[in-house]
Parts: C-alpha cells; sequence; structure tokens
C-alpha cells in the first residue's frame, strides 16, 4: 500500500487507489480506497514478449478483486489463451485472496475467455495458467485450501507469504488429481517493510519437510526483515528459544545468508 501511495498522485499509475486513513485510526497510514482499475493498454503487451516468461498477474492488486468486472477478466484470460503457443510459452502465474470467486469464474466462465483467441487445439486446464491462494497461517490455509482444489488448474499453488504461524498442510498435499498431487508448489516468506512482523523460519522448514514427504515443489522466496531461527534442532521441534537471523540483506533475500535447511528453491513440474 505504501509503494501503491507513492505514485497514487494526479496522472499517476494508482491515482485513486489509496488513501491515508485519519491521523486518529487505530492505525493510521495509508489503506486502499476500494476502488480497482483495469488498465487495457497493458493487457496485450505479453504476445510482444519474444522471451518465453513467467509472468505474475497483478502483483500489486488481485484478479478476482469483487470490484473488477467479468469482463476485465476475460480480457486478460483471452491474453493467457493467446499466449498458450509453443511459439510464446508465457506462464502466467494468479494469486487471490478470493478463492470462492476464482473458483466460479473458473468452472463457469473462463474456458470461453481463454479459448476465444486460440491457435492451437483445445486443452483444458490450460497448461500455462498457474492459480494460488494465500495462506498465511493454517485459518486462511483451511478456507481457501479446499476452494483452491476444487479450481480447475494445470498447477495450484499456495503462498505462505508472509507465513505467520505453523500450518499443516498434510491433508492437502496428500490428496491426489489426475495430473498428480492436488497442491503442485508451496512458497514461504518472512514479511518485510516497516512494521514487520517476526518470521519463526522453522515454519518454513517444516513446510519444506511436508513437500518433501509428498513430493511437491517448495520455494523459499525470502526470510523477510525480523527472522528468527531456533539455536537447536531440540528447541525447534518443541518451540524452544529462538534468536534472530543477523542478515545483510534487509528482506532476508539472499540464500547464501541462510541455514542450510532453508535454502529451496523448487519449481513444479507441468505434464504436457
Amino acid at each position: 500500500m505504501r509503494q501503491a501511495h507513492r505514485f497514487a498522485g494526479p496522472g499517476q499509475p494508482y491515482e485513486g487507489l489509496t488513501v491515508l486513513r485519519p491521523k486518529t485510526a487505530k492505525r493510521p497510514g495509508v489503506d486502499w480506497s476500494g476502488r480497482v482499475r483495469a488498465v487495457p493498454d497493458a493487457i496485450n503487451e505479453p504476445l510482444r514478449w519474444k522471451k518465453p516468461q513467467r509472468i505474475f498477474v497483478n502483483s500489486m492488486s488481485d484478479l478476482f478483486h469483487e470490484g473488477l468486472p467479468d469482463e476485465a477478466i476475460d480480457a486478460i484470460m483471452g491474453t493467457i489463451g493467446a499466449c498458450d503457443d509453443a511459439a510464446i510459452g508465457h506462464v502466467f502465474q494468479v494469486l487471490t485472496k478470493r478463492a470462492e470467486r476464482m473458483r466460479a469464474y473458473m468452472r463457469e466462465r473462463a474456458y470461453k475467455a481463454w479459448n476465444l483467441r486460440r491457435l492451437g487445439p483445445n486443452a483444458w486446464p490450460p497448461r500455462n495458467l498457474w492459480l494460488g491462494v494465500s495462506t498465511e497461517n493454517q485459518t486462511t490455509a483451511d478456507e481457501r485450501i479446499p476452494l483452491l482444489l476444487e479450481t480447475p488448474a494445470a498447477v495450484r499453488f499456495i503462498s505462505a507469504e508472509p507465513l505467520l504461524g505453523p500450518v499443516d498442510l498434510q491433508p492437502y498435499l496428500l490428496r491426489t488429481s489426475f495430473s498428480g498431487s492436488a497442491l503442485g508448489w508451496v512458497i514461504a516468506g518472512g514479511e518485510s517493510g516497516n512494521g514487520a512482523r517476526p518470521f519463526d523460519a522453522w515454519w518454513a522448514v517444516e513446510l519444506i519437510d511436508q513437500c518433501e514427504k509428498a513430493g511437491v515443489a517448495c520455494f523459499v522466496k525470502q526470510l523477510g526483515a525480523r527472522p528468527l531461527f531456533p539455536v537447536t534442532d531440540a528447541e525447534a521441534s518443541n518451540y524452544g528459544e529462538r534468536l534472530p537471523l543477523k542478515l545483510r540483506d534487509k528482506k532476508g533475500g539472499e540464500i547464501s545468508e541462510w541455514p542450510e535447511r532453508l535454502r529451496v528453491r523448487q519449481f513444479p513440474e507441468v505434464r504436457p
């Protein structure tokens, strides 16, 4: 929100999308205004990129925000369909907190929009569209992952970033679908920036262990601004003493500074 607010002046990309809370508010500072705006000129940009890329759709927003009409999502889905071609080869990653709307859209409307501009044979769900949900703790995992598992997708993933507590994914990792594990990718990380909350990096170690047992790819993205780590494995197992990790990288993103057990950056394998 703070990053968007720096570019929210007249004529700037995020104009009207952020507001300042009153000084008397419990948590003063910047907030989203609740408005969402599609940018039509940007929708076809991937068609002009010659080198295949992984494209994180709406990194500052949410494709399934209730303020974005279905017609705008249709246009984006059409571009994704047009890029599902060996000559282009882009992969689109969509992350949402609105798992229920994503499930409904992908079941009821997505195929027609995705297929409209395609040149190759029809294949559903699309190989080049990965769908994920944010799961920062056990509560959000249990709310959103069941909806994700009911959503058509070649790769289903979760983003446990910022990870705010231990999360047990075993009930979901062990489920299977026609393409293998129902969950194909787990991303984990800590929180960065001003006011970042502490990150017990052992929570990420536990996710790595769960993924290894289930044969699911895991990617530790960063340790955040306030990472903690147990003194010994014995203290880790019973959530004993934790010490701050002193890292030069303020976001904890330099993998060479991490404890060995956290150095995991895997990507899922998508079957043809």
